[in-house]
């Protein structure tokens, strides 16, 4: 993350664009090209071990989508906006997605657990907050939780 911005302070004055730009790329994903109309899907973030394919398609099969929203407390009805993402791409759908922003209200917690226990597909809420402290590393992994 060298040269990126490194405060809250810093980030919440970033033009919105460059903010996406910022968390996608601080996840460790390929930021979207389209940012005007792009359907709720602002980067995309590979497991490690796969990359964007060569063959035909611009990306691999295997990645998890990236929604990004400069706010303090992101709602339920955002987080219902990216549960049809997760559903609308791909064959089968996408079955992890991350969710970046500077806060959560409590509905939108409750819904991503409702979403995984209805769907088994798991919606992981990053704060800005632990970007910058590097504690999304660890919720990034594979455990089985909704938030």
């Amino acid at each position: 993350m060298r040269d990126l911005p490194w405060t809250i302070e810093k980030l919440r004055a970033l033009p919105p664009f460059e903010f996406e730009n910022w968390a996608v790329i601080a996840l460790g994903g390929i930021p979207n090209k389209v940012q005007v109309g792009d359907m709720g899907l602002d980067g995309r973030i590979f497991p490690v071990g796969t990359q964007p394919a060569d063959k035909g398609s611009m990306f691999a099969d295997d990645w998890f989508p990236i929604q990004v929203k400069q706010t303090d407390k992101v709602g339920r009805p955002d987080i219902d906006a990216f549960q049809a993402v997760m559903e609308r791409e791909g064959e089968n759908g996408r079955q992890r997605g991350f969710f970046v922003a500077f806060g959560y209200s409590e509905d939108a917690k409750r819904e991503c657990a409702a979403f995984h226990k209805r769907t088994g597909r798991i919606i992981k809420l990053l704060t800005v907050q632990e970007i910058l402290d590097e504690e999304h590393v660890q919720k990034m992994s594979l455990r089985r939780n909704g938030s």
